[in-house]
């Protein structure tokens, strides 16, 4: 039962209970307890008032407690130093640990880690190496580690000259901060980025919890969305140990923000006199200034904020609330936002013009909304009239910020244009797909969250503005990632959020566990009384379930969340980087050393998606994959060696052949000739010249060649004859023998280039061939 102080800061935060509480009094003064039929105030209503403790039962039937009566006077420490200002307490607060609640979210973060980091732990940390997942974390190892040979510590002329300065220039920063603090040295960016991304789950895990507890006053649903989010493809494989990409970095800040967003809807009539309110202000200003410097395209994250302004401003004129007192801490956060934001581009150059723009135009559009509201409020129109001046001030918009922006909505457009174009890469493609991309990123999780998300929309469109700011985030991200997938990870922290609640429902509804305490009040309103398991602890209460509980439990979690379970370690397997893959780019590094080549003369030259990796391992320039993503296709199209050849000298060292790649190549490509027979003579088909074999994986999908000039072996034989000449090649995984069909002219003449060392017979004469031969492009004969 709730004691003075909670019951007091209840009845603040929900007037409209105090008034049911008033309504209720004189029946709990004529009786010593009552029925609910005697009480004229609705099911729902009397609903909120048992599960907040506010009305206790006894013996069947109910009264008002003391505790309850006395918050209705005011009788209360805590109501009288709010009223009057005195007696300000100034101690610190205490702290009362649910020891089962904290052991079952220490195991639910347990589950979140452990999804996270098994099923790449083997192929992240390898032979003493660091191999990170992906292709783009190397750019990011690349730059941090450049930063770190460059300087240590903030120092703003090092950060206003960095690369991804208008890319991601937060995160980058971030990471060579934290790479500085544990060592500064190559081996501590190399681990500390392969941590990063786990490091990133759990805070987002941990602030998801607190968002669900807080929405649904129920732990059992945050822990359910806690383990949801651990299992969910589209979230783990992007936080997912090594994948040290920005979608990582983005994830906490913008679960803050909602966060901030739900605390401030929490606060009332009066936020503005509330220093916890003022408080989520600042979380939402540093959420939004995170959001923003973290990514170019951040803008696109916050957009969901300027949504909750504008729908919580016409709740709170509907609601004959003053949006100015409720929503004062949430302009100071905006504000403090678009200060920061300013601030940081005008210190180290941080975004362009545009991007900073954005914070500033949320602040003043949000100031805008407010005051419109504010006025609409006073003068006591009808709440409509608040949702026409909303559309009239976005019209009015479309042209006035262009006067503050130059060729903003222009600027807008290209962004979104290059935002939004379909390009050969799997993020940019629609979730909602006929491949069933949704159901592998997302499994049923999505199918479960959808009913209770349609019942958060519908709490939301009847004032409850918690539910508006979950709501609102996740139908925004789901529209979002049906446009484009890469956005599944942002909309997977609110699938969990809503499949949790959808869970503990699913859970009640075989009789495993009480109603979920948000469905109390459509409980009882469907039972035409009280859910009895609302007034008996029932809802919100964390018990240990029985060994046949725990393992019914476990059997419902298989089947909704099964899908991610198994699709989980089958998506990180096709991020990391395979051993195949990472014993070909050490191969190449070995062979580099050897032949003591620097860059670009050891360039590798491989499919886009892993050529940062490959460069990184063999030069260390990995920040970009732009040449490899133009050229390597050329394998597959050309066939003539020497002007392939001519064309690509001066840029590449190696090749990397991938054979999963080969799907489009015909008998006659270079691609083909070299994946297939390394280069050697396969009839119809000549041998090639330039490519000298150094490694191939035991899988037999990996072949790394040098790009060689060749020894041109010359002399005579027989007029217009034929022969073959033929090495025998071993290379790291693999022996074959190189051939190559040499015809005279009519004068017996004949040249031919070997990329090989070795001596080669032809007709009754014998050349030796050295390596330095090849290497040169001499002639010998």
């Amino acid at each position: 039962m709730a004691d003075e102080r909670d019951a007091a800061e209840t009845l603040t935060e929900r007037p409209e209970l105090a008034s049911a509480l008033e309504s209720v009094r004189p029946v709990d003064d004529d009786a010593e307890t009552w029925t609910f039929e005697d009480v004229p105030i609705d099911s729902g209503t009397f609903g909120e008032l048992v599960a907040a403790d506010l009305v206790e039962k006894v013996d069947g039937e109910y009264r008002l407690p003391d505790a309850t009566r006395r918050a209705l006077d005011g009788d209360t420490d805590d109501a009288t130093a709010t009223q009057e200002g005195a007696d300000l307490d100034l101690s610190l607060p205490s702290f009362d640990v649910d020891r089962r609640a904290a052991g079952a979210l220490a195991g639910a973060l347990a589950v979140v880690v452990l999804f996270r980091t098994v099923f790449s732990y083997g192929a992240v940390f390898r032979d003493g190496a660091v191999v990170l997942s992906g292709n783009d974390p190397y750019a990011y190892r690349y730059i941090v580690e450049s930063l770190l040979t460059q300087g240590s510590g903030f120092d703003a002329a090092l950060l206003s000259d960095m690369p991804m300065m208008n890319g991601e220039p937060l995160t980058v920063a971030t990471l060579y901060w934290l790479a500085d603090l544990f060592g500064g040295t190559a081996s501590a960016a190399g681990t500390l980025m392969a941590w990063y991304p786990v490091a990133s789950a759990l805070v987002t895990a941990v602030l998801l919890y607190v968002i669900a507890v807080r929405l649904t006053d129920d732990r059992r649903v945050g822990l359910a969305a806690v383990v949801f989010l651990a299992t969910t493809p589209a979230h783990a494989i992007r936080t997912s140990l090594g994948f040290a990409d920005h979608h990582a970095f983005d994830y906490p800040w913008l679960v803050l923000s909602a966060l901030a967003l739900i605390v401030l809807a929490d606060r009332g009539d009066d936020a503005y006199r509330d220093p916890r309110a003022w408080l989520a202000g600042l979380g939402l200003g540093i959420g939004v200034t995170g959001q923003i410097l973290a990514w170019d395209y951040g803008a696109a994250l916050v957009v969901p904020v300027a949504l909750v302004v504008a729908l919580t401003v016409v709740l709170d004129v509907n609601a004959d609330r003053s949006p100015l007192e409720a929503n004062a801490p949430l302009i100071g956060g905006l504000a403090i936002a678009a200060v920061t934001v300013r601030t940081v581009h005008g210190e180290v150059g941080w975004h362009t013009d545009f991007t900073v723009a954005v914070p500033l135009l949320l602040a003043v559009g949000t100031v805008g909304v407010v005051v419109a509201g504010e006025a609409v409020h006073r003068l006591e129109l009808p709440s409509l009239t608040m949702v026409g001046a909303e559309v009239v001030g976005t019209v009015a918009a479309v042209f006035l910020v262009p006067v503050v922006v130059t060729d903003f909505w222009t600027r807008a457009g290209d962004r979104a244009d290059r935002f939004f174009a379909t390009r050969n890469i799997v993020e940019t493609q629609p979730l909602l797909s006929g491949d069933f991309t949704w159901f592998l990123l997302l499994g049923l999780v999505l199918v479960l969250a959808l009913p209770p998300l349609v019942w958060g929309s519908r709490r939301a469109a009847e004032g409850a503005k918690g539910w508006l700011v979950g709501s609102v985030y996740a139908w925004y991200f789901l529209v979002l990632a049906a446009v484009q997938v890469r956005f599944v990870g942002e909309l997977a922290a609110f699938t969990a959020l809503f499949g949790g609640l959808g869970f503990v429902w699913l859970a009640h509804w075989v009789d495993l566990t009480a109603v979920p305490k948000p469905f109390a009040e459509d409980s009882m309103s469907a039972r035409s009384g009280v859910d009895e398991s609302a007034t008996d602890g029932g809802p919100g209460t964390l018990r240990l379930p029985t060994a046949r509980e725990a393992g019914l439990l476990v059997a419902l979690f298989l089947l909704v969340g099964g899908v991610g379970v198994l699709q989980t370690p089958i998506k990180t397997s096709q991020i990391t980087i395979d051993g195949g893959a990472y014993e070909s780019a050490a191969a190449i590094d070995d062979h580099a050393a050897a032949a003591n080549l620097s860059y670009p003369d050891d360039y590798v030259l491989s499919q886009w998606g892993r050529n940062r990796m490959y460069n990184y391992f063999v030069n260390g320039e990995s920040r970009s994959y732009g040449y490899a993503r133009q050229q390597h296709r050329t394998l597959y199209s050309s066939t003539n060696e020497s002007v392939w050849y001519r064309s690509h000298r001066n840029r590449v060292g190696y090749v990397v052949t991938e054979s999963v790649a080969n799907s489009n190549a015909t008998s006659a490509s270079l691609f083909t000739r070299l994946d297939d027979g390394f280069g050697s003579r396969r009839s119809p088909v000549a041998g090639l010249a330039h490519f000298q074999a150094v490694f191939a994986a035991d899988s037999g999908d990996y072949k790394s060649f040098r790009l060689v000039p060749g020894a041109t072996i010359t002399g005579t034989g027989p007029a217009n004859a034929t022969t073959t000449l033929s090495q025998s090649v071993d290379v790291p995984g693999a022996s074959f023998t190189y051939e190559r069909q040499v015809r005279t002219n009519a004068a017996g003449e004949y040249g031919v280039t070997v990329p090989y060392p070795g001596e080669y017979t032809l007709w009754n004469e014998t050349v030796t061939v050295s390596e330095r031969n090849v290497a040169a492009g001499q002639r010998v004969g």
